[in-house]
Formats: structure tokens, sequence, C-alpha cells
């Protein structure tokens, strides 16, 4: 009965959704009005995400929060940087990161923002000391994937510790660890192929 009530419902009007474009059985069948914060299912669920990602990540640490990418950064952010700050320019998402810095040195936590294009990272010069470089790996806006060893070489020649906004980078680049702090969401769909139609 139920199977025939959602192939009614699926075939009066095609729905236009990010998410699955119609109601199957299997999605009505996996409904579970108590599941929420608590109760033993989701912590179930929860810790082996938390441990997947953790060793994913080969980071000793995580801190989950609901809300978008954006989010992540901003509470990534004002919770470490301080100094001065590198930002690597890779266009559209670097330049969130630099906005979020312009504010921290509005409220005078951070001392200085500098800006490297990713191209010229291999012969960048400043007689500044850097306390952060924060880059943006991957550039969906661009399809632009600047490998992590790369930055990373950038903060060893500065002595400085590297912050990553992962947030389509994850898991695509093997080399997350190598981030002193790092941000990511699922709103890229963790694991899945960054900006493809689902």
């Amino acid at each position: 009965m139920l199977k025939k009530f959602i192939q009614l419902k699926n075939s009066k009007k095609i729905l236009f959704t990010p998410g699955p474009t119609s109601l199957s059985l299997e999605n009505i069948k996996g409904l579970i009005p108590c599941f929420g914060r608590g109760d033993s299912e989701y912590q179930r669920d929860h810790k082996f995400v938390l441990n997947k990602l953790k060793k994913m990540s080969r980071h000793k640490f995580i801190a989950c929060l609901q809300g978008s990418g954006s989010l992540a950064i901003e509470l990534m952010t004002y919770n470490f940087l301080s100094g001065n700050v590198l930002i690597v320019n890779t266009g559209y998402y670097s330049d969130r990161v630099k906005n979020i810095c312009i504010n921290l040195k509005k409220i005078k936590r951070i001392e200085q923002i500098f800006l490297v294009d990713w191209k010229k990272l291999d012969n960048y010069k400043l007689n500044k000391k850097i306390n952060w470089i924060i880059a943006c790996p991957t550039e969906t806006s661009i399809g632009l994937h600047v490998p992590i060893k790369k930055i990373k070489k950038l903060s060893l020649k500065f002595k400085s510790k590297l912050m990553l906004d992962a947030t389509a980078s994850f898991p695509l680049d093997d080399n997350h660890h190598l981030a002193d702090v790092l941000s990511y969401s699922s709103c890229k769909g963790l694991c899945g192929l960054t900006g493809a139609l689902r």
C-alpha cells in the first residue's frame, strides 16, 4: 500500500530539489521520529563519523557544530588567528577569508594582513614575521586545486602555522594533516565529487 502511494505521489509532479528528487520507500522506512541528540542511535552514528573524520584528516582533535562551512571558517579564524597573517589568494573563497581577517584586524585580533597570489608561492619574499598562513586549497569557482604540500612549504619557510579552509578540498587531498588547524563541512558533500549534481 505504501509503495503504491509513493509511486502515485512521484508521478504527479516532478521535483527539482538539491536532494532526492522523489520520495522513496527506503526514505520513508528510515524516518525515526525520536532521532536526535541524546538517543543511542544518534550517539553511535556520531561517534562513528567523528572517528572516521579524525582518521581521514589525521588530526587528533575535532570540534563539530551545526552550520555552514562559512560558520566553521569564522569559528576557526576567530579562535586561532593572531599576529601577522598571510593569505594565499586563490579567488572567491580566499576573498571570504580576507574579509574575515579584515574584521579580525578591526577588533585587534590580528596585526597585519598580507596577500600572496597562489601562482607566486615558490618565489614569495617578505621581510616580516608571519604567524599564520591561511589558504583555501580548492577554489571551486574556477576549478583550481593548489596542493597542500606546496602551501606547507611556504609555512615552513616562514616558520608559521598553517590554517586551511578545507570545505572543498577535504578529502580530495591526502595532506590535510599538514595543517595546524582546518575547517570543513558537509555542505560540499564530504567524500563526494565537489560541485557535481547529485
